[in-house]
């Protein structure tokens, strides 16, 4: 349906829709476009609440990746991308994980995160959920392992 809008003589707005024709005052195209910047900006502002509340949860899982075991990290770093790996060392608080990071990363692994993370230092909201969402079956997995490093310790410790 085409929708068409312009201004007769005498001022007044002529807003066509399909085969129909309004004849709007100023007041009223005012009027309609406040109420419609307002519906949009309500739904940009819970859109924005979503995405924050999303963050939020992705930086708790971030932390919680920095305190898993070195082994974990060594099988998680090379299974994940090199968007993945920044955007989640980015989210955990502090250099602990990104440090983490490093320690369980070859030479030339080493220097390759090391320049994507200095090259990716701006990755949107948006894009940040994106990634983290991809990621959590493989922080699931890493949680698992490291969930079986913990016992098999227990174990150990209790046989001593």
């Amino acid at each position: 349906m085409e929708i068409s809008a312009k201004h007769d003589e005498s001022g007044e707005f002529l807003l066509e829709i399909g085969p129909v024709m309004f004849t709007l005052p100023y007041e009223v195209v005012e009027s309609l476009h406040d109420v419609i910047a307002k519906r949009l900006s309500a739904g940009e502002q819970s859109s924005h609440a979503v995405l924050q509340k999303k963050l939020e949860s992705y930086r708790t899982l971030a932390n919680k990746m920095a305190q898993v075991d070195d082994r974990v990290v060594q099988k998680f770093a090379p299974l994940v991308s090199p968007e993945q790996l920044v955007t989640i060392t980015r989210l955990a608080s502090g250099e602990v994980l990104y440090n983490k990071v490093m320690r369980n990363l070859s030479k030339q692994n080493q220097r390759q995160f090391a320049e994507d993370y200095a090259a990716m230092d701006k990755i949107t909201e948006a894009h940040a959920c994106l990634y983290m969402e991809q990621l959590i079956p493989m922080i699931k997995r890493a949680a698992q392992e490291q969930k079986q490093i913990h016992e098999q310790l227990q174990e150990t410790s209790r046989d001593l």
